[in-house]
């Protein structure tokens, strides 16, 4: 039996109280009807109310175990369905965290590169303005003048080639 010790004790006090106050009536009760016929009829029914009186109590006590064992049952399987629905619902929002999460990213990812092409277009912009030569016009530069170079070597080896014939001509 699953009880509360105290309660079942302070129980046990109260069918013991109730006892005594059966037993001192029943004492009077047969004190008066002593000489009468009707003592047996009595102490019978004294005897059978007693016993009733137990069972209802000893009733009582077995309907408070079962109903304490099958409250703890219920307590426990509703402990279960709680822990199932917070994991769904962290998973849940687990889910929800790792989309904006991204989404934020790539909305940050996209709202800087174009702050930076309009901080690259504008200091470009003003370097020109004053004058001012940036790396881009420095690239520029060297592609000319690999270009360039490429052009005068070509010529060099035309005009040694043209050197020769004229050369061998004369």
């Amino acid at each position: 039996m699953n009880t509360n010790p105290i309660k079942w004790l302070e129980s046990k006090q109260e069918f013991k109280q109730m006892e005594k106050k059966l037993t001192n009536s029943k004492n009077t009760e047969h004190d008066l009807e002593k000489n009468d016929e009707k003592s047996k009829c009595s102490r019978k029914s004294g005897l059978d109310f007693r016993k009733y009186t137990k069972q209802i109590w000893l009733a009582g006590l077995g309907a408070f175990s079962r109903a304490e064992e099958e409250g703890n049952k219920l307590f426990d399987s509703l402990v279960k369905v709680g822990e199932e629905l917070e994991s769904k619902t962290i998973d849940a929002a687990d889910q929800t965290v790792t989309k904006v999460t991204e989404k934020a990213k790539e909305s940050v990812t996209d709202t800087k590169d174009k702050v930076e092409k309009m901080i690259d277009h504008s200091v470009h912009h003003s370097l020109n303005r004053i004058g001012l030569v940036t790396i881009k016009d420095i690239q520029n530069i060297e592609q000319l003048l690999i270009q360039l170079n490429a052009k005068v070597d070509s010529l060099v080896q035309e005009n040694e080639k043209l050197q020769q014939k004229l050369d061998e001509k004369s």
